[in-house]
């Protein structure tokens, strides 16, 4: 143990796949511990989002179903659970893209990076976070000045107002950014482990 307090704290070192399988989640990242810290605080945020998430999407379908019975076998539409649905489905996207960058759920195409050198995968996985950073950087901008020219703007059915629902694009980019810095600093397994953990 003391050789890991001296020479960790001073040289970040990733863990090797399958290292500690059956020890449960352990992060990666043995870095400072102000980095440390702050990657554990955005993994638990991140899991309480993805959990939240989870049953707001269980609550849609709810939702979804009701709608259907209500307009086929009543004959009686729910006009504000269509809307409520469309929202909350654009912000739960926005929300769960974030959170699963820093787990490495999103699709990726790996083929490229399994056949070339680990000098050139290391330069295409930083240039690929360079490209991720600057598009999140760019949607956040623009999601603010998004939220400007929808001022004012209400929703048909339920008049919800329109910048509440625009306020999901800013406000995912952000999870998003603050998530693909975090994969810069310890990156995902890329194991189908992760994608089902």
């Amino acid at each position: 143990m003391a050789g890991n307090e001296n020479g960790a704290d001073m040289n970040p070192s990733f863990s090797s796949p399958g290292a500690d399988k059956g020890a449960g989640p352990v992060p990666a990242y043995r870095g400072r511990p102000v980095v440390r810290s702050l990657l554990r605080i955005i993994e638990q945020f991140n899991a309480a989002l993805l959990f939240i998430l989870s049953l707001s999407l269980g609550v849609l379908a709810c939702l979804g179903l009701a709608q259907v019975l209500w307009r086929y076998v009543l004959n009686e539409p729910l006009v504000w659970t269509e809307e409520v649905v469309r929202y909350a489905l654009i912000w739960i996207v926005f929300l769960g893209a974030g959170a699963a960058i820093k787990r490495g759920m999103l699709a990726a195409v790996e083929l490229v990076s399994q056949l070339v050198s680990d000098t050139l995968r290391k330069m295409l996985t930083w240039t690929s976070l360079a490209i991720c950073c600057t598009f999140w950087a760019i949607l956040l901008i623009y999601g603010v000045i998004i939220l400007g020219a929808v001022q004012g703007m209400k929703s048909g059915a339920l008049e919800m107002p329109m910048p509440l629902v625009y306020l999901a694009i800013p406000v995912g980019a952000a999870i998003a950014l603050v998530n693909t810095l975090a994969v810069a600093v310890d990156p995902p397994e890329p194991t189908l482990d992760s994608v089902l953990d």
